[in-house]
């Protein structure tokens, strides 16, 4: 008969922690997000979201900008510091930006401007 693994939970903090089993393969520093359900805990790895990670962006433009190797750390951190600021600059011109229709996005983008377009399909004008 196989013995079924059994964990405890821990305090650690102000919060719990519950060991897994070895035998379950899974490496430290794994993301898992828990749920409550109706059965207990279930906890749902988490992939890793590399949309927002410009890591290899920055790295080629500090290179390519010639950036002395001993600064090469600094200035990678200071860039990386500057992303949410760049993205929210962008977000507040993209709401200021004028709308214009599907057709206008269409010609705009090169795309075909056949067809009527509905006054309700309008889109925000990015400027040049």
């Amino acid at each position: 008969m196989k013995m079924e693994n059994v964990t405890k939970t821990r305090k650690q903090g102000n919060s719990l922690t519950l060991t897994v089993p070895s035998d379950f393969k899974i490496k430290a520093g794994v993301a898992v997000r828990p749920e409550l359900t109706p059965k207990g805990i279930f906890y749902r790895f988490i992939e890793k979201d590399t949309f927002w990670d410009f890591s290899t962006e920055i790295l080629r433009d500090l290179v390519a900008k010639g950036t002395a190797t001993e600064d090469l750390v600094s200035e990678f951190e200071k860039a990386q510091r500057e992303i949410p600021v760049a993205i929210d600059r962008a977000a507040a011109a993209a709401e200021q930006a004028p709308v214009m229709t599907k057709r206008e996005l269409a010609e705009e983008i090169g795309l075909s401007s056949s067809g009527t377009t509905d006054s309700s399909e309008v889109f925000k004008k990015t400027k040049n």
